[in-house]
C-alpha cells in the first residue's frame, strides 16, 4: 500500500487541533541532519531543535487546522506534498478569521512511517490582495510594460 498523503495531513491537523505537541512532533524527523523548515512570513530557516520548540508552543494555539491537498508526488521512499493549510480562528474583537498557508513538504515514507524532513510555508494572499492576475489571489504584479 502506498503513502496516503490526505490521511497524513488529516492526522497532523488532528494532533494540532487536539493541542498535542508530542503527537505533532511525531510527524517530523527533527533529528535528521537534513531537517529544515523555511517560513516566508518569518524569513527564517528553522532546524529540528528550533522547530520542536515551535511545536511545543502550539499547545496554546486557538485556531482549528485543516489541509486542502493540492498534489502529492510519491517517489517510493520520498513523497513531495503540496497543500493549502487553513487555520480558522476566532478573535473576540475581530470575529472569525482564516490564515491560508501554502505548504510544500518533503516526506520520508520508508522505515519508521512517514515523517517530514523539509518544509516550506508561505502565506497565500487573499483575492483582494492579488493584483494583475484577474483577482486569482496571486501576489505577482507584472507591472506596466
Amino acid at each position: 500500500m502506498g503513502f496516503d498523503a490526505k490521511d497524513f495531513l488529516d492526522r497532523y491537523a488532528e494532533a494540532y487541533n487536539d493541542r498535542n505537541p508530542e503527537g505533532m512532533r511525531s510527524f517530523f524527523d527533527l533529528s535528521d541532519p537534513r531537517f529544515a523548515v523555511f517560513e516566508d512570513f518569518t524569513g527564517e530557516l528553522i532546524d529540528g531543535e528550533g522547530y520542536a520548540a515551535m511545536l511545543e508552543a502550539a499547545f496554546d494555539a486557538t485556531g482549528r487546522m485543516s489541509f486542502d491537498l493540492l498534489r502529492c508526488d510519491d517517489f517510493g521512499g520520498v513523497a513531495l506534498l503540496h497543500a493549502v493549510q487553513r487555520i480558522v480562528f476566532e478573535d473576540v474583537e475581530e470575529g472569525m478569521g482564516e490564515a491560508r498557508i501554502r505548504a510544500t513538504l518533503w516526506v520520508k515514507t520508508g522505515e519508521g512511517g512517514p515523517r517530514v524532513v523539509s518544509a516550506h510555508f508561505s502565506a497565500v494572499p487573499s483575492a483582494l490582495e492579488g493584483r494583475g492576475m484577474n483577482g486569482c489571489g496571486c501576489a505577482g504584479d507584472m507591472g506596466e510594460g
